[in-house]
């Protein structure tokens, strides 16, 4: 049953890491989600199946997406709130007749290339500069790329400051009643220093970096707690030192390994894995941005040597690792949760999407 609104989100498909968005943004104003399509691959994200949505008939020709922007549900609410897909043909198409079909368009975008970066004078940026600047309102993810865009762009730019349920993550952490000491023991985790990757494995985050390290520093005191899947996952099987829980959903299991974490790591292509180990009050390492080592829009969430390190290679790495003391881990331990209080509540993130949504409106 369609619900009674003046709004209507369109997106690729939901992923369980947004469903929680979702469903608080549902609490304070009514709207219609439509989904366009999954992507290729499916193992790369969870789908969602407890937020309500509406599939849009689509079709593709070769990498282009089409779907029909005349939708019942599309043209009958004033405002649209649209992933700005490049390969969305009808992305275009409802940017250029919006004003015959009388909607206000609102973007939602990382407006920077994960992979490509930002240049004004690069003929792809300059068309993407175009379009945004056709739109009523622009969502960006941090308020990064709204300092970068905003010399480019006249629309109204708000950024939401991407983030997960961080107090779901607190209140699992919250029931552990176990000591460091006695998960270590029960885990069998032996080292006085222990580093965590918590990521799928993905050919951009470089996971060669992770067995390079992780071989650079066997002889350390140090263990590594590795979880997570992927295609490109590396065998750990010959390093006793290596501890993998594979792909995990099990909160409490994941809260435990965790609280026993010193230090989160991840070579490159950092996402909302900042955001969840920042919850658990762990503070995070990777390698400096540049074209080798593409980052994630969260990576404008580490601050080095106060809610992580950015290092410039794997030597940087292993220093920050055995050098950093645990009293400064534990002044950074306890910034990361401030920051997350402070900015990457999930509350604030929905609120920050309403003000774009009355300010456009």
């Amino acid at each position: 049953m369609e619900r009674k609104s003046n709004l209507t989100i369109i997106q690729p498909f939901i992923t369980h890491y947004r469903e929680d968005f979702f469903l608080n943004l549902s609490k304070k104003i009514p709207f219609n989600l439509l989904c366009v399509h999954k992507p290729q691959s499916i193992e790369s994200f969870k789908q969602s199946n407890i937020v309500y949505f509406t599939w849009l008939n689509s079709f593709k020709i070769g990498p282009m997406i089409f779907f029909n922007p005349f939708n019942s549900i599309i043209c009958k609410n004033e405002i649209i709130v649209l992933t700005a897909n490049p390969q969305w043909v009808s992305f275009y198409i409802l940017l250029i007749i919006k004003k015959i079909i009388r909607k206000k368009i609102i973007l939602w975008t990382h407006g920077i290339s994960v992979k490509n970066g930002f240049n004004s004078n690069k003929l792809r940026d300059r068309i993407k500069l175009f379009f945004y600047n056709m739109a009523d309102g622009i969502f960006l993810y941090t308020e990064k790329e709204l300092d970068i865009l905003a010399p480019f762009i006249k629309t109204k730019m708000f950024y939401l400051n991407n983030t997960l349920n961080v107090d779901k993550i607190s209140n699992h952490k919250s029931l552990i009643k176990k000591s460091t000491f006695n998960l270590k023991k029960e885990y069998r985790i032996n080292s006085s220093r222990v580093v965590l990757y918590c990521a799928r494995f993905i050919k951009d985050r470089r996971p060669d970096l992770l067995l390079e390290l992780i071989e650079m520093m066997k002889e350390e005191d140090v263990s590594f707690i590795i979880i997570g899947g992927g295609e490109y996952k590396p065998d750990f099987s010959s390093f006793n030192k290596v501890h993998d829980f594979g792909a995990l959903y099990d909160t409490k299991i994941k809260a435990e390994l965790f609280s026993m974490a010193d230090i989160s790591f991840q070579p490159a292509w950092v996402g909302l894995s900042v955001v969840e180990s920042f919850a658990n009050g762990v503070p995070f390492i990777t390698l400096k941005k540049s074209k080798s080592f593409p980052q994630g829009v969260e990576y404008n969430y580490i601050f080095h040597n106060n809610t992580g390190f950015i290092a410039n290679n794997l030597k940087d790495v292993s220093d920050i690792i055995m050098k950093t003391s645990n009293s400064e881990i534990k002044i950074m331990k306890k910034n990361c949760v401030n920051y997350v209080k402070n900015n990457l509540k999930l509350e604030q993130m929905v609120q920050r999407f309403l003000n774009g949504i009355n300010e456009t409106n």
